[in-house]
Order: C-alpha cells, then sequence, then structure tokens
C-alpha cells in the first residue's frame, strides 16, 4: 500500500513540475482585425534571442523544431510566417542538476511569437513559456533539446489550436 502512493506521490511531483504558459497579445485598439485560420500554412520560420544566457544555435535549434512541429499538422490554409524571439532562457547544468536535483529549480524558454502575412500584415502574436523541472533526471539527459522541443510542440499547438500541456 505505501508502494503505491510513493509512486502515487512521485507521478504527481513529476507531472506538477512542467508547464506551459501562452499569453495572446491583444490587438492595439481600433486597429483593423485581419481574418485569421488556425490552419495556417507557415511557409517561413525565422527567429533570434535577447536572452543573455541562450547558447549559440540554440535559435537555429528551435527554427528546426518549429519546421518539423508544423509539418505535423494541415498546411491548407492561407500562407504565413512566423518569427520569434527568445526572450529568456534557463537550462540548470548537469553537475547541478545531478548533487542538488528538483531543488536547482526549473529549466525555462520564453519565447515571443509573431504570424505575419507575406507581405507582412500582422495576424497573431503570443508568448509562450515552457518551464520543466527534470529532478535529478536531468543530469543524465539532453535537458536543452527536451526543452527546445518541448517549446517547439507548445508554439505549434497554439499556432494550430490545440490545447497546450
Amino acid at each position: 500500500m505505501s508502494r503505491t502512493v510513493l509512486v502515487a506521490a512521485a507521478a504527481a511531483m513529476v507531472l506538477s513540475a512542467c508547464s506551459t504558459t501562452v499569453k495572446e497579445t491583444p490587438q492595439p485598439a481600433g486597429a483593423a482585425t485581419p481574418a485569421f485560420s488556425s490552419t495556417l500554412n507557415i511557409q517561413n520560420v525565422s527567429g533570434s534571442s535577447s536572452a543573455a544566457k541562450a547558447p549559440a544555435g540554440t535559435v537555429e535549434a528551435l527554427t528546426e523544431a518549429l519546421r518539423i512541429e508544423l509539418a505535423q499538422g494541415p498546411q491548407s490554409g492561407p500562407p504565413a510566417k512566423l518569427t520569434f524571439t527568445i526572450s529568456d532562457y534557463r537550462v540548470v547544468g548537469k553537475a547541478t542538476r545531478f548533487m542538488v536535483g528538483a531543488l536547482a529549480g526549473s529549466n525555462r524558454m520564453t519565447v515571443k511569437v509573431s504570424i505575419t502575412t507575406p507581405a507582412g500584415a500582422a495576424l497573431r502574436q503570443f508568448e509562450v513559456t515552457r518551464a520543466a523541472n527534470t529532478m535529478g533526471v536531468g543530469a543524465f539527459m539532453n535537458q536543452k533539446g527536451s526543452l527546445i522541443g518541448e517549446t517547439a510542440e507548445a508554439i505549434a499547438k497554439t499556432v494550430r489550436g490545440e490545447p497546450t500541456s
């Protein structure tokens, strides 16, 4: 009985350690609201980073992960362009994660996303924050790759109008 309780408590802790938050940016007052479809045909993905701690290659890795995630959805809607800026980035080092575990805090990435028409007219803007506390297991996994993949998945789901987890 106590083993079942321990396993349930551990599972609850692991599940509560991950979160995705999406904040939509409202259109300015008086601005024309363009028609928006969740089945956009994203033809171009590009990004940049303003996060001081984002290591080299993070923008390129997120760009590629986004291309893969977006290709898994419908591509039948009107053409659009997705641009992003990584505004916050934190991955706990493997040694720290091994020694301190969950107490080292969460890995997190915040990405500001803008979707425009090919001509540059704004369709939608939102911000995705993905946080995950890998606890001690993070010392034995690719924390950066996992965070990038999970963030790309959350952005693609938001673009398609699907719920994020």
